[in-house]
């Protein structure tokens, strides 16, 4: 059983590998890739591929570039370290979606379910439950629960239930404690916090630069030209308005 591994980060890369020496050596890893560019040379070169273990996020793209002119009929395994791609993986034959932090168990069950569905038959055929037992897994997503942060030399860890709120100033992303005056630097545009990173029913883009924490709000008033103002449990410096054209969407969220 021949196959490739498209993972553009080394130590994720390895981790995979690890894995399938250990549970199942007698699969042979004919290649490895780190970009679309390495993992198109693979599939040329490379004959006789039964499975293709394979990041959707490459360093130079997503890996859907890869199959957009080739007709490929290889299983594949996708890892990611977030969901949003699920249902377009389906578009190609996906086995299963793995989500990062990668942990072996998981990882062992998508090659269990490769074995049960591959390996006995000529040619793939994903049945309709298949597809839908792997998005009800993909339902409870997990959101991010703590956030690293620096202080003069020292690292510190902020649980999600401390933040306040997040926002930008300069293009530096900071979160800003609850009951505080302290506020962290953190590594994340607010696009990817709000799209990708924080729980949504938790956590609200009120305007372009603040993301607040509905655990954190203690009341809101009307504020001019048709906006609010909200108080959380801080102490700050910065004024919380909600851009005119999020009220209603805002006021419907608190009311979820």
């Amino acid at each position: 059983m021949n196959l490739l591994i498209f993972e553009d980060e080394p130590l994720a890369q390895q981790r995979v590998v690890q894995i399938i020496q250990k549970t199942r050596p007698e699969w042979v890893i004919s290649g490895k890739a780190q970009s679309i560019a390495e993992a198109k040379n693979l599939l040329q070169h490379c004959s006789d591929i039964d499975l293709l273990i394979c990041d959707i996020h490459l360093a130079d793209g997503e890996c859907f570039k890869i199959f957009e002119n080739e007709h490929l009929q290889i299983p594949i395994i996708f890892l990611t370290a977030y969901d949003q791609h699920a249902l377009e993986s389906f578009n190609h034959y996906c086995i299963d979606y793995v989500l990062k932090p990668l942990q072996e168990s998981r990882l062992l069950q998508a090659f269990e379910k490769y074995e049960q569905l591959c390996l006995r038959e000529e040619k793939l055929e994903l049945e309709s439950n298949v597809i839908q037992s792997v998005i009800k897994q993909l339902s409870v997503r997990n959101y991010k629960q703590r956030f690293l942060t620096k202080v003069g030399s020292k690292m510190l860890f902020k649980d999600i239930h401390e933040i306040a709120y997040f926002y930008a100033e300069d293009k530096i992303v900071y979160l800003k404690e609850i009951g505080t005056t302290k506020k962290y630097i953190i590594n994340f545009s607010l696009d990817e916090l709000e799209k990708n990173i924080l729980d949504p029913s938790q956590f609200y883009r009120i305007n372009r630069s603040i993301i607040v924490n509905l655990a954190a709000l203690v009341e809101m008033k009307t504020y001019h030209n048709g906006r609010l103002k909200l108080h959380v449990k801080s102490s700050h410096d910065l004024d919380l308005i909600v851009a005119r054209e999020r009220v209603g969407q805002f006021k419907d969220w608190i009311n979820q």
